[in-house]
């Protein structure tokens, strides 16, 4: 039985591996498309290719082996990071595959197209990007297929989880108050690159676009620190000191303390899923509360013990 077992866990474990790999390789595959292409062309490339556009009339342009080489090595450095993901095979691994892969097969994408527009014209200012400016749009899908790829789920069921309480009952007229606190380097990542894609947006685009990137950073930087507070009105949710969620403590049936992995719940942030909805800033001990419909809320904040307690005791006390 031990051996059966063991050679179950085996053949996860490299299922697992493989699935891995297949989502790295998704980032590997455009650069190659993108080295493809180069050298098909061959003595056909211009020397200059529209590089940007307003509308289906080009308004920026650029080298042709500059634009490349920025392609080229932007995505080598993904392609790398992907290689060193999978082989670690962390937690994280989905949610990096999905930024190195959607990173090298836009840049492919787009280099691939302004060149194949700047030949079908004649000339760089005559290209006409029309619909085809859903083929970049098109690269997410490939960050999609990267995320899915890797085995997120744990095994088996999981039993149920422990409702501890104070070792002091509380009164129905007892206050008490618990605040928790976690950080994450993540969203700070995700808004300097945010930042930057802002500024350029605001110089060689339309300025809502810019407005609405910038609004996107506003709600990526909440995520960077984010504060519990649980007491006799339910358990706040805020950021920066504004409070942006509410769970009512008449709403709630228990807590308990869990360790999640934001792979479980659709990635980081705030996130919606059929099971229940998630604040997730990191892998870790999380606060999992179960509401009275059934439906789960879970918030990973540090050492969330005394928080569970003090939430099912305020439920006990009514």
């Amino acid at each position: 039985m031990t051996t059966d077992k063991t050679a179950t866990t085996t053949d996860k474990t490299a299922t697992s591996k493989i699935r891995l790999w297949t989502a790295a390789s998704l980032t590997l595959i455009p650069t190659l498309i993108l080295v493809l292409a180069r050298f098909t062309w061959g003595d056909r490339l211009p020397e200059t290719v529209a590089s940007h556009w307003s509308g289906s009339t080009p308004d920026g342009f650029s080298t042709t082996t500059t634009f490349f080489s920025i392609a080229l090595a932007i995505s080598l450095v993904a392609v790398v990071i992907a290689c060193v993901v999978a082989a670690r095979s962390s937690d994280n691994a989905p949610l990096f595959l999905a930024v190195t892969s959607i990173s090298s097969a836009t840049l492919a994408t787009i280099w691939i197209l302004s060149v194949a527009l700047t030949i079908d014209a004649g000339t760089p200012e005559d290209a006409r990007i029309g619909w085809w400016i859903l083929a970049p749009i098109a690269a997410v899908l490939v960050g999609v297929l990267a995320y899915a790829l890797p085995d997120q789920q744990r095994n088996g069921p999981k039993s149920p989880l422990p409702t501890p309480t104070l070792d002091t009952p509380l009164t129905s007229s007892e206050r008490a108050v618990w605040v928790g606190q976690v950080r994450s380097v993540w969203p700070w990542i995700a808004t300097a690159g945010l930042v930057v894609l802002v500024i350029a947006t605001a110089a060689y685009s339309d300025w809502w676009v810019a407005v609405i990137l910038g609004v996107s950073t506003l709600a990526v930087t909440a995520f960077a620190s984010v504060t519990v507070r649980v007491d006799r009105h339910g358990v706040g949710i805020s950021s920066w000191g504004v409070r942006w969620k509410k769970i009512p403590i008449s709403k709630v049936k228990s807590a308990s303390v869990d360790a999640i992995r934001p792979a479980e719940w659709g990635g980081w942030g705030y996130r919606i899923t059929p099971r229940g909805t998630a604040v997730t800033l990191r892998s870790g001990e999380a606060i999992v509360v179960t509401l009275e419909n059934g439906r789960l809320f879970a918030v990973t904040v540090d050492h969330p013990e005394d928080g569970v307690k003090l939430i099912n005791s305020l439920v006990q006390a009514g």
